[in-house]
């Protein structure tokens, strides 16, 4: 243990056993398994056109791109001045929906509390399943394996006592590792670790930190409440108990969902209402999907915006009734969103989302349609 920081006895006493599965790269992965020739290359899945038209953004890229300092969310334009030798693939849309669809199901498999957070990762409760941290490691082991063997695709897994411990291990040894962390290892996993890896420090705070000479977490967890506060403000106290293993470990089932939604951060020029409106299809598509998949219907559609000068906005609307007629959702998303989109900060995050959520049943299901 370092120094004299505790972790909670909470933690001791409601243990669980929280996986974080974070498939490897994967939309690159999804293409490279539809061309292998394109194993060992660095590979930017992204605008086809964009050597030409200078425009788009990198949707993902594999390691030996990354080596360049390129990821996901970085303009087109930047990504090959970085690596001009990149090879660009359009994006499969349709193969990367069909192929997340079966690795959720497959992990739903386990019966166990589930919460499929993205396209690409979910986090799962196993404390019904093990007793202790080696059986956890093996059904880790079984998963990838299984993953690999059915989809020949390889995903990063981190097993720990809360939602964010899990997901910060699963970045923690890419690719394909499994990390474990134990409230016995506490404070003592955050050693080395650079302050930029723990979700919600974005770039500005990084760099602001930087300036402060503050880069890794061992500078931060032995800080009392007060002083993690006067850095990070509210968010300080969050990190006081990230650091003690602290934070939530409930995984909420499906019919708790209280909402749906997905968000995009970029760098975007002034008026580009071209790749607005295609963050934005791409946000509803991924957001209706789950709507769809999952046998929902929305009464609320949310759009948020954060322009360049990070001032964020939301708006809503409520129709009448419950729904899930595409047309309509889609509509209010760009009718919410449209006076945006030409403002003269310029976008760097965009979001979608659906709340007011009510599960379709066989009975709800005909009386809905009727009235869509």
């Amino acid at each position: 243990m370092t120094g004299n920081v505790q972790v909670s006895d909470e933690v001791q006493e409601d243990l669980h056993f929280i996986m974080h599965v974070d498939l490897d790269m994967f939309f690159a992965a999804v293409e490279l398994r539809k061309n292998p020739t394109l194993m060992g290359e660095p590979v930017i899945v992204g605008n086809p056109n964009a050597r030409i038209t200078g425009k788009g953004v990198v949707l993902t890229c594999t390691y030996e791109a990354r080596k360049f300092g390129i990821s996901s969310g970085m303009s087109m334009f930047e990504a090959l001045k970085r690596c001009p030798q990149a090879i660009i693939v359009p994006p499969s849309k349709k193969e990367y929906y069909e192929t997340s669809k079966r690795v959720m199901n497959y992990l739903r498999g386990y019966r166990v509390p589930i919460r499929v957070a993205s396209v690409d990762e979910a986090y799962m409760d196993i404390t019904s399943l093990v007793t202790s941290w080696e059986e956890a490691y093996e059904i880790a082991w079984n998963i990838q394996e299984e993953l690999f063997a059915n989809e020949r695709l390889t995903c990063s897994i981190g097993i720990a006592p809360t939602l964010r411990l899990a997901k910060i291990a699963s970045d923690y040894d890419k690719p394909k590792g499994i990390t474990i962390v134990r409230p016995e290892d506490l404070p003592e996993f955050f050693v080395g670790l650079q302050i930029s890896k723990i979700p919600g420090i974005g770039r500005a705070t990084t760099e602001k930190l930087a300036k402060q000479g503050i880069t890794h977490c061992d500078q931060l967890i032995h800080l009392s409440i007060a002083d993690l506060q006067v850095l990070f403000g509210s968010f300080g106290s969050y990190l006081y108990r990230l650091f003690r293993g602290r934070t939530g470990n409930i995984i909420e089932t499906k019919q708790e969902r209280k909402s749906i939604s997905h968000e995009s951060t970029f760098y975007g020029k002034p008026k580009d209402l071209e790749r607005y409106t295609k963050i934005i299809d791409r946000l509803f598509q991924r957001t209706y999907d789950v709507l769809k998949d999952e046998k929902w219907l929305t009464k609320t559609v949310t759009v948020k915006i954060r322009f360049s000068d990070y001032k964020t906005l939301t708006k809503s609307y409520s129709f009448p009734g419950p729904t899930d007629n595409e047309k309509r959702l889609y509509e209010k998303v760009i009718e919410l969103s449209s006076e945006y989109l030409d403002d003269y900060r310029g976008l760097r995050l965009i979001g979608i989302g659906f709340s007011n959520l009510v599960k379709i049943d066989g009975i709800q299901t005909s009386l809905l349609d009727f009235l869509k």
